[in-house]
């Protein structure tokens, strides 16, 4: 696998675009997956930008380290850049890449995952909920719905999809919207609990339903 290699004049370019003094040599960075899902902020100087550029492979600036670094040189996470765009003011950038494994050194796939205070509208609750279901099925916890239900197993999880299904469309049609959203949450529960023994994600629906979209 490659990432997108520039040309010596395009980087002369990104150079000499950025005001790098701003920050006594250093640009902040953003990096994106190639579904704009936010990974990482880290920094780079002109040495770290020039070899992610020339390399297509992403490299920073450890502040802390003082030393030039590359994502996944330790881990083999690596991020292959696919695009970079300047901001506003040209004292920082985003750059889009393909990540390989986690972004993240604790394990998750992006560094932003401690929330403080949020609403968790649209996706957010349910990859809040998906947390929660990977965190029961790695570590049971007694009295825990889901860990008992990871405890019987696959079958009985596909067998409450179906009956919470069956429920929605009951509600649906004889016992109004308040029953019908209290239903549609129970099948989304099962629904993503059955994801994640099954090994997948929602973000594996995500993909597929962005596949689909164009059709």
């Amino acid at each position: 696998m490659e990432g997108a290699k520039f040309s010596e004049p395009e980087i002369k370019k990104v150079i000499d675009t950025l005001n790098f003094e701003k920050l006594n040599g250093i640009i902040p960075v953003i990096t994106v997956d190639q579904n704009e899902r936010v990974l990482m902020l880290a920094f780079m100087n002109r040495e770290a930008l020039e070899r992610t550029l020339r390399t297509g492979m992403m490299h920073y600036w450890s502040r802390s380290r003082q030393r030039l670094w590359m994502k996944g040189e330790e881990s083999g996470h690596y991020q292959y850049v696919l695009g970079v765009y300047i901001d506003c003011d040209a004292d920082s950038l985003l750059f889009k890449v393909n990540q390989i494994g986690n972004a993240c050194h604790t394990g998750k796939e992006t560094c932003f995952h401690i929330p403080v205070r949020d609403y968790q509208g649209g996706a957010g609750i349910l990859r809040e909920l998906e947390e929660v279901i990977e965190d029961r099925i790695s570590n049971p916890k007694e009295g825990s719905y889901t860990s008992s239900l990871v405890l019987k197993g696959i079958g009985e999880v596909a067998k409450k999809v179906g009956e919470e299904a069956t429920e929605v469309a009951v509600a649906a049609l004889s016992e109004g919207k308040e029953r019908t959203v209290y239903e549609v949450a129970d099948l989304f529960y099962h629904l993503v609990l059955l994801l994640k023994m099954r090994g997948a994600s929602l973000e594996d629906v995500y993909k597929e339903l962005r596949r689909r979209r164009g059709k």
